[in-house]
């Protein structure tokens, strides 16, 4: 990990955050890597590793995310009573509330 800056390190530990969007948590990753890079702060090398780490913190969160899911900790409301998914509910306990 030597080279590559502790900010981005930090946002790629905040499991939290990419198991509740997977996709868009590692569409950050990648563009903070950019522009680390572009800024000279990150080797090319560094840059790849980055991305790599992004892509993997992406499939790990999925993964997390779909067993949350099926363990009940979360839970798609839709606004209009459709089956179509609406916002995500975190945190509730399973077959506890509504």
């Amino acid at each position: 990990m030597a080279g590559i800056p502790k900010a981005w390190l930090d946002e790629l530990n905040d499991q939290f955050s990419l198991v509740t969007d997977p996709d868009g948590r590692a569409a950050v990753l990648d563009e903070m890597a950019y522009a680390a890079h572009r800024r000279r702060e990150v080797s090319s090398e560094n840059l790849v590793d980055m991305l790599e780490l992004s892509d993997a913190a992406r499939l790990w969160a999925l993964t997390e995310h779909e067993e949350a899911y099926h363990l009940g900790l979360f839970k798609y409301e839709s606004w209009d009573g459709s089956d179509e998914p609406g916002r995500i509910i975190v945190g509730r306990t399973p077959g506890w509330g509504c």
